[in-house]
């Protein structure tokens, strides 16, 4: 008898064992359950950071949108989805070290909620936080759980913020629009007029007209090579800048500021695109001209006011379409 309440008392402990095993392990699994298996279900993403900043991507028509008004950087978009769908839990945060990156998550991480089907409930949603302590792959959790850990992405060395486009703890729409200025076919295009405010001689324009290319500079209008001005309309087919800086405390008083270049494109059904370029200080103070004076203006990179936008433009994206480039003449 003594044997059999024994063996009784065995089982009753098995089968609360197999139960309590089997819930601990279901928790387990949601608490860490950070990734989007099928990415394509995917229709919004929305961000928010601790400074009231927030970002809202939105799949429509097959296309992504920011705020529902900007195209997405196609690049951004993709990096954003693998991101999703390849994240792993590499290890819970260590109980001695959990109550400091929890406070730290709460002051500094950044909220992402994922929607499928649903637009206004969010099938998953977690924090994004700092770096762990190797470097390779940042803090997470979910949310209503209280359980953070160590996520990464196996195959990639480094943490994982910047690949939701987070600067540092801030989200901005600037960093997820589409970087694209011109996007002109050469045959829609019927003048190009560029402006130097600081050097009026190096003013010109070019046109075509009757299926001829003209170039006009100081005051003097020239026929040029058919073949040069379509390769120099072909210039506008894909122009891009390096980011928008909307959110740069100078944006207006760079606006109020006299352009250093003020570039009008016509098109074909007489409506007007112009792009005004302004001077940048220089990124660092101890570079100098090769005379040894200092930098008076970047070399490298040109403010631009493009429709209400502040943006960075290159020199050497630009340096032809303000034919500066040695290795581009209309007049060869």
């Amino acid at each position: 008898m003594k044997k059999i309440l024994i063996i009784i008392l065995l089982i009753i402990i098995a089968v609360f064992a197999f139960y309590n095993s089997n819930e601990k392990t279901a928790i387990q699994k949601e608490l860490k359950n950070f990734a989007v298996e099928d990415t394509s279900a995917v229709n919004k993403v929305f961000f928010a950071d601790r400074f009231n900043n927030t970002v809202t991507l939105v799949r429509s028509n097959g296309k992504w949108l920011v705020e529902n008004k900007y195209p997405v950087r196609p690049d951004a978009i993709e990096y954003l989805l693998k991101t999703m769908s390849a994240l792993e839990v590499k290890h819970p945060v260590s109980n001695s070290m959990h109550d400091k990156i929890i406070k730290n998550l709460s002051t500094s991480a950044v909220k992402v909620e994922i929607f499928t089907d649903d637009m206004d409930n969010a099938s998953k949603t977690y924090y994004v936080g700092g770096e762990t302590k190797d470097m390779i792959g940042s803090y997470m959790i979910l949310e209503n759980s209280s359980r953070a850990f160590a996520v990464y992405i196996p195959g990639f060395n480094g943490f994982l913020a910047p690949r939701y486009n987070i600067d540092g703890a801030v989200v901005s729409v600037d960093l997820w629009r589409n970087r694209n200025i011109f996007n002109f076919k050469s045959e829609e295009i019927k003048s190009v007029s560029v402006k130097n405010n600081d050097d009026d001689a190096e003013s010109f324009k070019i046109y075509i007209e009757d299926g001829d290319y003209f170039f006009t500079k100081n005051n003097t209008t020239k026929q040029i090579p058919i073949r040069n001005g379509k390769q120099y309309f072909e210039l506008f087919k894909k122009v891009n800048c390096e980011g928008f800086m909307n959110d740069f405390s100078k944006k207006d008083s760079i606006f109020n500021s006299q352009p250093f270049h003020e570039i009008t494109i016509e098109d074909v059904n007489n409506n007007f695109t112009t792009l005004l370029s302004y001077h940048k200080e220089p990124e660092r103070e101890e570079y100098l001209q090769i005379d040894g004076k200092k930098q008076e203006y970047d070399v490298d990179r040109m403010y631009a006011k493009f429709e209400d936008d502040l943006m960075l433009i290159q020199f050497y994206v630009f340096d032809k379409i303000l034919l500066q480039s040695p290795q581009f003449n209309v007049e060869k």
